[in-house]
């Protein structure tokens, strides 16, 4: 059986001192594994392709063409903006310096992780609504893009270039299926209901905003990349080419769903709203304390924490440590923070910023807007974690930051 060379061993130890201990970057190897499980995607998304051009070809309207597929077009395109957002992540990262290939900076792995957990559900979505002509989506639209990761300096100028590579690829997929859709509306051979004509002419006034947006955040990173620019026009080119994605990943599902595109009908806003504001609908769930082993305050821990500590001596002497200090118990408090920040995360109305210094290495978030989370508001840009050492939720402007992971509080 051939073995790996000695030399070959002497510069994978170099490349991962380099990237792992003077760069302080993860391996991306989780990342790449979620990649290549989402590998059906290209598949489901030309299904969608075929049905719709077959239901053309025997002469159905397009804009019936088009709702047939409704839900299976959003949830595939959904789908693949996530996993080519990744990709262009990690190809920007490799070309800016090949000798940390297989590794990322902790802001870009995070970001990847948290995109590669959305591409799984919008792709169970879409295989069903491909395959059930009944088929009612069991969460809200819009899919909203993200969650976003943000760094707490700077973005790596690589990470920003990502960022622009796959807004740009996003774009043309919205384009190209706007075009094709009024292409097809224009040529329908048949009176064209009004409410369509209007939404054809609102899908090329969001995309030309869109546009203006996107240019806006590469002409500021272009002046990021020559140091001409300051910490606060360097957060508006990030803020302007995620607006630019957002949108376009708005009209990816928009074509076939007009609605998407409507202002809300109502003039207060409905319980639910006010709910989904401030943390999302509440899990509707009883919480009691439960017994926990170390290996389970993984769980808990960012994604970064994860890859670097796990498995390692003092990542798992300091696990169990925290568990013994927690008396091996995951208090109902801790539960209800863990589930409510998830749907805050997913709603969009918070983001992890940075991980916790100490054990058990858990996330910090930023709230986008005041929210209220397991009992405590919590105001627009303040951060906020759970304190498991003492059990409650602790909140700041902004948290000291340091490169370096530490012990269990005292």
């Amino acid at each position: 059986m051939p073995a790996k060379g000695f030399l070959g061993e002497v510069r994978e130890a170099v490349r991962h001192f380099y990237a792992v201990d003077m760069r302080h970057e993860v391996s991306d190897a989780n990342i790449r594994g979620y990649l290549r499980a989402a590998s059906q995607i290209e598949d489901v998304w030309q299904q969608v392709d075929e049905r719709i051009a077959a239901a053309l070809a025997q002469g159905a309207p397009p804009w019936d063409a088009y709702g047939r597929m409704r839900y299976a077009l959003a949830f595939i395109r959904a789908a693949r903006t996530h996993q080519i957002f990744v990709r262009e992540l990690l190809a920007a990262d490799a070309a800016f310096d090949p000798a940390t290939v297989g590794y990322l900076p902790p802001v870009t792995y995070d970001q990847c992780n948290a995109l590669c957990h959305r591409i799984e559900p919008d792709l169970r979505h879409a295989v069903a609504a491909l395959n059930d002509p009944e088929f009612t989506p069991d969460i809200a639209l819009p899919l909203p893009l993200g969650p976003r990761v943000e760094s707490e300096e700077d973005c790596p100028a690589t990470h920003l270039q990502g960022v622009i590579a796959a807004t740009h690829e996003v774009r043309e997929w919205a384009a190209g299926l706007i075009a094709q859709y009024g292409m097809a509306v224009a040529h329908a051979g048949e009176p064209v209901p009004a409410e369509i004509a209007a939404h054809v002419v609102a899908l090329n006034t969001r995309l030309a905003e869109a546009d203006s947006a996107l240019r806006f955040g590469v002409d500021l990173v272009g002046q990021a990349s020559r140091g001409e620019a300051s910490a606060e026009l360097h957060e508006q080119a990030e803020d302007s080419l995620w607006n630019a994605l957002e949108t376009y990943f708005l009209l990816n599902q928009a074509v076939a769903l007009p609605e998407l595109l409507r202002p809300p009908v109502e003039a207060f806003p409905s319980r639910a709203d006010t709910a989904k504001r401030h943390g999302g609908a509440r899990r509707r769930r009883g919480y009691r304390d439960r017994r926990i082993h170390p290996g389970d305050l993984w769980r808990i821990a960012s994604p970064a924490a994860r890859v670097q500590l796990q498995g390692t001596k003092f990542g798992g002497d300091e696990m169990a440590e925290m568990c013994e200090k927690m008396g091996g118990v995951l208090s109902a408090g801790a539960q209800q923070y863990l589930d409510e920040v998830e749907v805050a995360v997913t709603n969009g109305d918070a983001y992890m910023a940075a991980s916790m210094a100490n054990c058990p290495f858990e996330p910090l978030y930023r709230a986008r807007r005041q929210i209220e989370i397991a009992g405590a508001t919590i105001p627009a840009g303040r951060e906020f974690h759970w304190n498991f050492h003492r059990g409650h939720i602790e909140t700041a402007p902004r948290f000291g930051r340091t490169q370096d992971w530490q012990e269990c509080e005292e």
